[in-house]
């Protein structure tokens, strides 16, 4: 079967590594797979690199796609590229991408949608996107049955499927030797363009905490539009020499590996990629209740599930976890278990598969 991706974000993200990842382990399924992206963006490069195996063997294509202009023309541009690439079904996440893959298919690509929902959310459909369900035929694919269960599809949906997310978790805990960690990090937060106010509050508690834990250090990653305002109140409050900002960062998993905590204040697929990735590791999450961590985080058994915004209650319970480290190592083999069990990056891929067998039978 041909699949394509279409993915208009600039920056990386949980989002986009849920395609990347999709593209690459349905290609080595034996698909052919295209993803297009936009050009000259962070995507384009992170996905480039990952459509290339050892041996510069080419795993998946990668296409430049820009949805920026007018959506009569990007849908041409679409129907063409998906022509060429032969394509069964195209893959979208937004309204944006909906509608331009709708007009694509009826000026003539001839290939179904599946629109993918992020981790922790539900369809959140305009008026464009109930269009496009109109226009061509179309399935919905969730990260989770809990997803799809709060979800009301708008009409003429051909099926919703569930994809949920995975990684890739070998049965022993990989170890971190000293060169691949050269400097030990207390505890590192992902964040995203969402959780200005959570981020806020880890800084906060490190804040309460810096007096009794000396040398307490903190790692900012993710999407970094507010990290100016965090640095600011990081300053504010006078640990800015404990608070280190890495912005987006495709090598998330490197970064991880030395942590002893792992705080969560990211959002959608950003999120459950983070809890994923440090619960692989076998580190402890930090997560607020309310968030898409309720769906992987066992309270008190792979991490904690913490009322948002409170870095008071937060403080104490983080002091608790930095000092007793056979809780921490009891949390995180645990952590690691229910990965392997239950979020395999197969589960994944299968999700995907069984939406484009749904478009495919309508077509036929």
């Amino acid at each position: 079967m041909h699949y394509l991706f279409v993915h208009a974000g600039h920056e990386w993200s949980g989002t986009a590594r849920a395609f990347t990842a999709a593209a690459a382990g349905l290609a080595i399924r034996g698909h052919t797979v295209t993803l297009a992206v936009e050009p000259e963006s962070t995507v384009e490069r992170v996905v480039s690199q990952a459509a290339v195996l050892p041996g510069n063997t080419q795993l998946f294509h990668v296409a430049q796609l820009s949805l920026a202009g007018p959506r009569l023309s990007t849908a041409w541009h679409l129907q063409t590229l998906t022509r060429q690439a032969n394509a069964d079904v195209v893959f979208v996440h937004t309204d944006q991408e909906h509608a331009v893959a709708a007009t694509a298919y009826r000026l003539g690509s001839g290939a179904g949608i599946v629109r993918r929902v992020p981790a922790g959310q539900t369809t959140d459909v305009h008026w464009s996107g109930r269009l496009a369900t109109q226009l061509a035929p179309t399935v919905f694919l969730f990260a989770s049955e809990p997803d799809r269960q709060a979800t009301v599809l708008p009409r003429r949906v051909i099926a919703s499927v569930v994809a949920p997310l995975g990684v890739n978790a070998s049965k022993d805990i990989p170890l971190t030797t000293p060169s691949e960690a050269p400097t030990r990090t207390d505890i590192i937060c992902v964040h995203d363009t969402s959780s200005r106010s959570r981020a806020a509050t880890a800084i906060r508690t490190v804040a309460m905490l810096a007096p009794r834990h000396p040398g307490l250090q903190l790692v900012i990653t993710g999407e970094g539009i507010y990290d100016d305002d965090l640095r600011m109140q990081a300053a504010a409050l006078g640990i800015l020499h404990l608070v280190e900002f890495l912005g987006d960062r495709a090598d998330e998993l490197q970064v991880m590996r030395g942590a002893q905590l792992g705080w969560i204040v990211a959002d959608a697929d950003t999120a459950a990629y983070g809890i994923l990735d440090l619960m692989a590791l076998g580190i402890p999450v930090l997560a607020a209740t309310g968030t898409v961590a309720e769906r992987y985080v066992l309270p008190n058994i792979t991490g904690l599930l913490l009322p948002p915004d409170d870095a008071h209650l937060t403080a104490a319970h983080v002091a608790a976890l930095l000092t007793n480290e056979p809780q921490r190592v009891t949390m995180g083999h645990a952590a690691h278990t229910r990965v392997v069990r239950e979020f395999p990056e197969r589960a994944m891929i299968d999700g995907f598969e069984h939406a484009a067998a749904a478009i495919t039978a309508r077509r036929r």
